[in-house]
């Protein structure tokens, strides 16, 4: 029994990869947009602002600057010289260039302000002016603790007061104090939306791996449809009533079906992800849970696919209905548009839709590939949609072969 099914499934995998341009098509298509909207969507927004920062002056200001920097929340700091950062604004690995100037300490023990930070800003960027303010904060900050001690020792100086060699440093801590736990001055960041005002909290995912879990998902039902076309065929051309005289023929034939798709599927993904990993350095698919959920993904997409091909007559009727499926599914599954960024109620009614549910345990897994509560729900649904609908295709295959 299992070898004649594995027998055909391997005929009928190589039914289907027959058609290697459209195989092909498959896979390099989905490529060629994932690489055109990752170059589109470079510019989006992301929870962190990458900024490449050159400290020229190498003095415990500066570098008291960088950690202070560093430690802000929703900014990632490159410390580099400056040929790679001017290259990395250019590349747009970085928004702006921050160069700390030679001098910048000993101005600073001075009170001088000016000319201490050279900046450069990519001409795509919306964050310049916050990044601007941060970085001029905290400067201000230096300035303004060295300052107050300046004023102590002075005031010391004129009554005549003795002072140990760190008094000044305890000084400037004591008035660094006044700083924590809060600034007197903040920044609150919000995003206006209509006539409403709300915080929004963001995750950072590459703009490319972002468009290219949606396309692979989306072209796998495109897949899977048109490649039942053969089930219409066979039922069209008489096949299927022969393979009711066999015993468990047409059982056979159907497993072996599916198994031969589940194949097909399988290896697209796998193309697909080796090309973006070898060519673009992008991995969309880590760890177990992500082959769960692609494994029922694929079993959900097979179940659909068998389903339209048992209840559609000929093959005109698959050919017009089949991209009419992958497309509304897939738009409103939000296979098109970046699924992390989707508003409330339309990532609600994505889950109407098997590709609404395998975006939102991929894309789950790829932000914390920890986060296995995350899919659990999502491959319990893709497994049950299979589950229903494979069973519901085969009894209608074998009721109209018992009618014929």
């Amino acid at each position: 029994m299992i070898i004649r099914l594995l027998t055909v499934a391997y005929y009928k995998l190589k039914m289907l990869l027959a058609d290697r341009l459209f195989f092909a098509a498959m896979i390099i298509i989905p490529l060629l947009i994932t690489v055109a909207a990752g170059y589109a969507l470079r510019y989006e927004k992301l929870n962190t602002i990458p900024l490449a920062v050159v400290d020229e002056d190498m003095s415990v200001s500066s570098k008291l600057l960088l950690d202070r920097l560093g430690g802000k929340e929703g900014i990632s700091l490159t410390r580099t010289d400056r040929a790679n950062a001017m290259e990395m604004l250019e590349d747009h690995e970085a928004e702006q260039v921050y160069i700390i100037s030679e001098g910048f300490e000993d101005s600073i023990l001075k009170g001088e302000s000016k000319g201490l930070i050279e900046m450069h800003s990519s001409p795509s960027s919306y964050s310049d002016g916050f990044t601007r303010e941060v970085v001029a904060a905290e400067a201000i900050r230096i300035i303004m603790t060295n300052t107050a001690a300046d004023n102590v020792l002075q005031k010391y100086d004129e009554l005549g007061i003795e002072k140990d060699s760190g008094f000044r440093e305890e000084v400037t801590a004591y008035a660094d104090t006044f700083w924590e736990p809060e600034p007197i001055f903040t920044i609150d960041y919000r995003e206006m939306r209509g006539d409403q005002t709300e915080s929004v909290e963001r995750v950072s995912m590459p703009a490319a791996s972002a468009s290219s879990t949606g396309l692979i998902i989306a072209f796998i039902m495109f897949f899977m449809l048109f490649s039942s076309g053969w089930l219409v065929e066979e039922r069209t051309n008489g096949t299927i009533k022969r393979l009711g005289a066999g015993n468990r023929a047409l059982a056979v034939s159907f497993q072996g079906s599916v198994l031969a798709l589940f194949a097909a599927g399988a290896l697209q993904i796998l193309m697909f992800s080796v090309v973006l990993k070898l060519f673009f350095g992008i991995v969309l698919f880590t760890g177990f849970w992500s082959y769960l959920v692609l494994a029922a993904y694929l079993l959900a997409v097979i179940g659909i696919s068998m389903f339209l091909s048992s209840v559609l007559k000929t093959q005109t009727q698959l050919q017009a209905g089949a991209p009419i499926v992958a497309m509304l599914t897939g738009f409103a599954g939000g296979c098109f548009w970046n699924f992390i960024e989707m508003p409330e109620r339309i990532r609600t009614l994505s889950l109407l839709t098997p590709q609404g549910w395998a975006l939102s345990a991929v894309n789950a897994l790829l932000l914390e590939p920890g986060a296995i509560s995350a899919a659990v729900m999502p491959v319990l649904v893709l497994f049950a949609i299979s589950l229903v609908l494979l069973p519901v295709s085969y009894v209608i295959i074998n009721t109209q072969l018992r009618r014929a």
